[in-house]
């Protein structure tokens, strides 16, 4: 009786560890992405079988000043897979990432995912390039595949329903590039600008835009250009940031709307409860709408 009792024991251990070791396999696995724009394609691409934490979602917080905290630093100590944007973007996760590396721990870099596509400004904003979205997504389907090979033909089907939802993008810019060809436009900063080089648009002012960016002090004569070409209608369209805005912005903005020249408002986060292509789709339509109702301010 105790031998046939001993053995029952080592039965019920056998099938208790089995069970969890078939519970943690099911279980979701980790994914951090310094930002909601990667988070919300890995949410795409990986379903129910991954649990995703972006650290970056509030629309109100201006990525270039971010620091993280020790909750942040568990997070992504934790994390199987971190995506990350790159080009200095991001530098407080770069510096995470090398406090603490962690075996297996897989790190996408968008920005390195193909050097070809980024411009030759090293502009950050990358995430306004659908092309990288797919290059994104396109990882991020091999690594999951790779942690949870069981789903893989579900992340390989939730990649190609991504790959082809991308093509709303395209026919959203098509329309307005048809309807507004060829303008120059200016930004407060360049987040529109992986856009804008799709669409075949000038943007002018550069340099002002990379200096409110970098939270540099634009010179004098710059920002008297910058007015100028608001006030005579030089531009098409100004794009405003609306998650960095200063006194600086906000006066230009105002002086954008004096003169009649419409002003579209971009965000550097997907917004709470959007997709990236709805996310996308949204601006260009807000783009074609701002400039459909002007008239007399193109600039080509």
């Amino acid at each position: 009786m105790r031998k046939s009792h001993h053995f029952w024991i080592i039965v019920s251990q056998i099938v208790f560890w089995s069970w969890a070791t078939a519970a943690a396999q099911a279980a979701p696995f980790s994914v951090v992405a310094a930002e909601s724009t990667y988070g919300v394609i890995a949410e795409a691409i990986g379903g129910p079988y991954v649990r995703v934490e972006s650290i970056i979602k509030n629309p109100n917080v201006d990525p270039h000043l971010f620091e993280a905290d020790p909750a942040v630093a568990r997070e992504v100590a934790q994390a199987r897979v971190v995506v990350l944007n790159g080009l200095g973007y991001d530098r407080w996760m770069e510096k995470l990432l090398a406090a603490n590396p962690v075996p297996g721990r897989q790190v996408v870099i968008v920005a390195d995912l193909d050097p070809h596509l980024i411009m030759a400004d090293k502009n950050p904003h990358i995430f306004y390039d659908p092309r990288i979205a797919l290059l994104t997504a396109a990882r991020l389907t091999r690594l999951f595949s790779q942690d949870d090979p069981a789903h893989a033909p579900q992340f390989a089907q939730n990649f190609k329903n991504f790959s082809q939802s991308l093509l709303q993008i395209y026919g959203a810019a098509q329309a307005v590039m048809a309807r507004h060809p060829a303008l120059t436009v200016t930004a407060t900063e360049p987040v529109f600008g992986y856009m804008l080089r799709y669409l075949g648009y000038d943007s002018i002012h550069e340099k002002f835009q990379f200096n409110v960016m970098n939270d540099t002090e634009a010179a004098p004569k710059e920002v008297a250009r910058f007015d100028n070409s608001l006030r005579s209608h030089q531009v098409a369209v100004l794009f405003y940031n609306e998650q960095v805005t200063d006194p600086l912005t906000q006066r230009i903005k105002g002086i954008a709307k004096d003169a009649g020249v419409p002003v579209v408002g971009v965000d550097e986060f997907v917004p709470p409860h959007t997709g990236y292509v709805q996310w996308q789709v949204e601006t260009l339509q807000a783009l074609d709408k701002a400039l459909a109702s002007t008239t007399g301010n193109r600039t080509h």
